[in-house]
């Protein structure tokens, strides 16, 4: 008897330690929750013009998920269990959402634009049909925080084509991103970094049957639960396979890669080895993890819910090699899977080896899924240059179209279509046209094809029809910059799209079939009623070197020409690029021309979107044909729009046109006619940079197909470093620290040499900004600089 009552002693102890041991961090949670969670309201549904979003109440969809993950076996391939419950953490503050909308329209009087609203313009992109009728589109929608610009969240949103009517489907949260999405019949899969760890998950949206009604956001299920981030994903049209990319060392699956990365941070040691190039590329150092795409099986279940039906598989495990490839490739373009979804096709780098640096050469593999073991089989091997944006046809497995370069080590060179039928024979469609083809869509009956492409500074859709047999070619939109073309899903002739210009930024367009084009979307509606800009945009051509016709364009200040004004002379860079008639978040025509600046911006010789010929005539003339056309367009400007004063004139260029600023100012016939200069990220000593910079093809094509040792003339001959002694004029340098294209070295150079010459000059160093200013803040200091170095000269 003593013993049971020992027993019965002991137990309740145990419990009663264990219930005091569960209570008091709950206590500790309850009190603390009320002085951590804000308090969430209900606000009405958002308008076309894009007024406050709703607010869902606090309670939401949850996963419980696996908190590890040790094999490759392992990866989750069952679905998740939901529970629904009331969360503990701050989502989104009610008080702390504004859309610029709201902003804009509490504001009583227009304002002169600049740097700081073009910022805050909501983006639009990738507008997609309902997968069936295409009577409403789905599209995302980048919003940044009001008016302070220190966050940004991305979300989907639904639009309603016969009432104009949209609802905000995803929640919007500081930091937040939702991207790459698919619809199959009532739902979304699209990746995001909503998941608790923060790093990008792919998650599925269940649309209710009628989106028009609904009154709060949808709370999205997350599928999988990776140690890695998803960086990319494509799903077939039968939704039965979808392909995701994850960064992962070749040899080691997700898993390992992820407790990698947890010795070499636990080592304590910051060591990188390299026995190749790339070193680094762009604004990232390689070192080891690579984008392997993964093949895997999905299926939805009677909940709806969507799994893994079998196990990931990494289709270049072994292979040192990335698809999508670095720095830009994306999984919309680079990859592919056919009409049955039964097999799929991806672009890759050949980087095994230091050769990656100097060639250009990408080629398209193809994966049948049906097999027991998958293997690629490489169909462009043959083409030593670029092969790459797979698509193949709607209707027939055996068919793809791609876009081709035909010249090694050439970047620039002109991209042709060409399809292929699965027989390993190819034809090239166009093949007597001189432009170069941007993107391709196919036709629903796989016969035609939409094309992008730049001609004349503006990028432009044709209709390709019947490629098999006249290939009879009709353009269709003319004018501005159009992208992202997405098919009806019944009406062949009948596609979305965004469009933008240098006067307005981009919006989501309908092009129907009886060739009439309305836009969808207002959300910048009163941004944009509240700023003044300019409402001209004008193209110019004049005899240029050679004698040949060289284009620019003209945007007068936006207070108008009835006064004198200074000049903002832009170069641009590439050099084989254009100032094309589209909107920009960086080099924004408008951001000068609001501040009282007439803008002259010269698409010279080397200039893309005028004919192969003319992009190709800048190979070993880089102080040559742009220069002569850069002196005659400035002349022919000032002579024909007198309202420009000469005697305030700058100069501003970046990359290339950073190159050209550093080239003007050594020679006196050319720098005389400016005030002031401005080189950002520009090139300074052409031998050092043959060294330096990561793509070396990008330096060796340019100079003439040479190396520095090759040739040490074709460097020298336009080497700006070489005309030092004749540089006067005041000048701005702007550096990124994380630019690997263009190293940092090459401004702090051109820095050093105007101090030790006593020429006046400012260094401006952004040590987190790569070749491009991406950062907001930084985006809106540096125009901050660069008006205050302008102003005090030319003002």
């Amino acid at each position: 008897m003593v013993f049971q009552w020992k027993k019965v002693f002991w137990l309740a102890a145990s419990f009663l330690i264990g219930a005091v041991t569960v209570l008091i961090p709950c206590i500790i949670v309850i009190t603390r929750r009320s002085d951590d969670c804000p308090v969430q309201t209900t606000i009405s549904t958002t308008t076309p013009s894009g007024t406050t979003p709703p607010v869902p109440t606090s309670t939401v969809t949850t996963s419980s998920l696996p908190t590890h993950l040790t094999t490759t076996s392992s990866l989750i391939t069952s679905p998740l269990t939901t529970t629904t419950m009331t969360s503990t953490i701050t989502t989104w503050n009610a008080s702390d959402y504004q859309s610029n909308s709201v902003y804009y329209g509490s504001l009583a009087n227009p304002r002169d634009f600049d740097q700081s609203d073009n910022l805050r313009l909501d983006r639009l992109s990738s507008p997609r049909f309902h997968p069936i009728n295409g009577k409403s589109i789905i599209y995302l929608r980048r919003q940044y925080h009001m008016p302070d610009l220190r966050g940004s969240t991305t979300t989907l949103h639904w639009l309603d084509l016969e009432t104009n009517q949209t609802v905000p489907l995803t929640r919007p949260i500081w930091g937040v991103h939702d991207q790459q999405f698919f619809w199959i019949n009532n739902t979304i899969l699209f990746l995001s970094n909503r998941a608790s760890t923060g790093l990008n998950q792919i998650f599925q949206l269940t649309l209710p049957p009628d989106v028009s009604q609904l009154t709060s956001f949808i709370d999205p299920i997350q599928i999988i639960d990776y140690p890695l981030n998803i960086d990319n994903l494509l799903v077939n049209r039968q939704a039965s396979h979808l392909a995701f990319s994850c960064q992962v060392y070749p040899n080691l699956n997700i898993e390992q890669t992820a407790t990698q990365h947890t010795i070499e941070k636990a080592s304590g040691r910051s060591i990188y080895q390299f026995d190749k190039l790339f070193i680094r590329h762009w604004d990232e150092y390689m070192t080891g993890p690579r984008h392997h795409p993964f093949l895997v099986q999905i299926e939805q279940q009677t909940n709806g819910i969507f799994k893994f039906s079998s196990e990931p598989i990494d289709v270049l495990f072994n292979l040192d090699s990335d698809s999508p490839t670095r720095p830009f490739g994306d999984a919309q373009t680079q990859w592919s899977f056919s009409a049955t979804g039964n097999s799929f096709a991806y672009t890759r780098q050949h980087d095994e080896m230091s050769s990656v640096a100097w060639t250009t050469n990408l080629d398209i593999y193809t994966v049948y899924l049906n097999m027991s073991e998958l293997s690629s089989v490489c169909i462009t091997c043959e083409n030593n240059a670029t092969d790459t944006d797979p698509s193949y046809s709607p209707t027939d497995d055996d068919i793809l179209v791609y876009r081709s370069h035909s010249v090694p080590g050439y970047e620039a060179d002109q991209y042709k279509i060409k399809v292929y039928n699965g027989s390993n024979t190819t034809i090239t469609l166009l093949d007597d046209w001189d432009r170069s083809i941007q993107a391709v869509t196919w036709s629903l009956d796989g016969q035609s094809l939409y094309l992008e492409i730049g001609e004349q500074a503006e990028n432009v859709i044709y209709y390709l029809s019947n490629i098999f047999t006249d290939q009879s070619i009709t353009l269709i939109i003319r004018n501005g910059t159009s992208h992202n073309i997405n098919l009806h899903p019944i009406d062949n002739q009948t596609f979305v799209f965004t469009y933008e210009s240098i006067l307005e930024p981009a919006n989501i367009y309908l092009y129907s079939s009886n060739d009439s084009i309305r836009s969808l979307t207002d959300h910048n509606k009163n941004l944009l009623a509240k700023v003044r800009m300019s409402t001209v945009a004008e193209k110019f051509s004049f005899s240029g070197a050679q004698g040949d016709e060289v284009w620019g364009w003209h945007v007068p200040p936006a207070n108008g020409t009835s006064s004198s004004a200074p000049l903002a002379f832009l170069i641009h860079g590439g050099p084989q690029s254009s100032w094309y008639n589209a909107w920009s978040y960086r080099w924004n025509l408008q951001s000068f021309s609001s501040q009282g600046y007439a803008v002259i911006a010269i698409n010279f010789h080397g200039s893309d979107s005028y004919g192969q010929n003319f992009t190709n005539s800048i190979t070993g003339e880089y102080g040559t044909l742009p220069y002569e056309d850069l002196q005659l367009g400035l002349t022919y400007a000032l002579n024909n729009f007198s309202y420009i004063d000469s005697n305030r004139t700058v100069a501003l260029g970046a990359s290339y046109g950073g190159f050209m600023i550093n080239w003007i100012a050594g020679h006196p016939e050319m720098s005389a006619r400016f005030k002031t200069l401005v080189s950002h990220n520009g090139l300074f000593d052409m031998r050092a940079m043959g060294y330096s910079t990561e793509e070396l093809w990008f330096t060796e094509y340019d100079a003439g197909g040479f190396t520095p040792w090759d040739n040490p003339d074709a460097y020298e001959q336009f080497n700006p470093v070489n005309h030092v002694a004749n540089w006067t004029v005041p000048m701005l340098v702007i550096v990124g620290a994380r630019d690997y294209r263009v190293p940092e070295t090459q401004g702090i150079s051109a820095f050093t040499a105007l101090q030790r010459r006593n020429v006046e000059s400012r260094l401006l160093y952004f040590p987190t900004e790569n070749h491009w200013v991406l950062n907001p803040l930084h985006s809106i200091a540096w125009y901050e600089q660069v008006f205050d170095w302008m102003n005090k000269w030319a003002s």
